[in-house]
This record gives C-alpha cells, structure tokens and sequence, in this order.
C-alpha cells in the first residue's frame, strides 16, 4: 500500500507546525487565510448546499 503525507499550505505563516494547529480549521487556498469551520467565512445557503467563502478574498474554501 502507498502512503502519500500531504499538509495544508499556511501562507500566513510557514514556519507554523501542523500540530499547533486546531482541528476543524478551514484554509482559503488562495490567500492563506485561516479560521475555525465556525469562524469568520461568509456563509451562502442555496437549497441543500452550504458554501463558505473567505472573507478576504472571497475565494470559495467549502461546499456541501
């Protein structure tokens, strides 16, 4: 069996440890940003899907 490590780009801070992180931490791909699944992200109900954007830059981080 493969095992593949993979590790979410922090660009805010790189230097920072994957274990100092908390769990259910989102991360905007696009500009780095990072908050709690419950944080800061807009919020778009449509129907059954749930989308958060970052509240920087708006990229789309999550959608159910």
């Amino acid at each position: 069996m493969t095992s593949i490590e993979t590790h979410p780009v922090d660009a805010a801070d790189p230097q920072r440890s994957i274990h100092q992180r908390s769990k259910g931490v989102l991360f905007c791909p696009a500009c780095g940003h990072e908050s709690p699944v419950g944080g800061d992200w807009h919020v778009e109900l449509t129907g059954d899907t749930r989308t958060r954007r970052c509240p920087d830059c708006r990229t789309v981080v999550s959608d159910r």
